[in-house]
């Protein structure tokens, strides 16, 4: 118990460094990409981390969208 009591923080780091090594290692194959006109190649490990940004991206977006419409309407009246 005294092992992982002081030295949680540390342990928990180094498990999820391990956790994204092998994430990575297993995601290193080529992915053929269609988008619109566009057709090209991309590791697949590329493509997840481009369509998590995106949606970090749009899901960061969407409160504030929703912020300004409720600013307009208070304006209004």
């Amino acid at each position: 118990m005294n092992l992982f009591k002081g030295h949680f923080k540390r342990n928990f780091y180094i498990a999820m460094i391990a956790l994204f090594v092998i994430f990575v290692l297993q995601n290193m194959q080529l992915d053929h990409v269609t988008f619109l006109f566009w057709d090209f190649a991309m590791p697949r490990l590329l493509l997840i981390l481009s369509t998590l940004l995106i949606g970090i991206i749009i899901g960061a977006l969407t409160p504030f969208k929703k912020l300004v419409s409720k600013k307009n309407k208070l304006k209004t009246l």
